[in-house]
């Protein structure tokens, strides 16, 4: 049971990690729960919302984000912490920006859905 939840969790970041660059609104508004906490690796906190409209009105673009290592961790039945490291690759004004983060994201079921409820980032060096 659990595995599958832990492969469907994968999945899950997966999905938001590819509508971010993508720019996908709509699938980022099924992922994310109505109540999310949302902190850039700037230390910005950002709602649902303006999430979403940062990325779809460009003020925020991805071109790439690529998992390098994820650990996907119970914590109870209806709540799995996610820990793991990334390469992120913006568009920025003078380019491209590439840079590596470590990350933890929480999922947590609601109402039938598993829906992701708190994501915080860290700018990592480059090692």
């Amino acid at each position: 049971m659990a595995e599958k939840v832990i492969e469907a969790i994968r999945g899950l970041e997966r999905d938001r990690f590819r509508a971010m660059v993508d720019g996908n609104g709509p699938l980022l508004d099924t992922l994310l729960s109505d109540n999310v906490s949302y902190i850039h690796t700037n230390g910005k906190r950002e709602t649902k919302q303006q999430f979403i409209d940062g990325i779809t009105a460009g003020r925020r673009r991805y071109r790439q984000i690529e998992i390098q290592s994820q650990d996907v961790l119970p914590a109870g039945r209806e709540t799995f912490i996610v820990t793991g490291r990334a390469l992120i690759e913006m568009e920025a004004n003078n380019g491209a920006l590439l840079f590596p983060i470590a990350y933890t994201a929480i999922h947590a079921q609601v109402d039938g859905h598993w829906r992701l409820v708190a994501w915080q980032a860290t700018r990592c060096a480059i090692e």
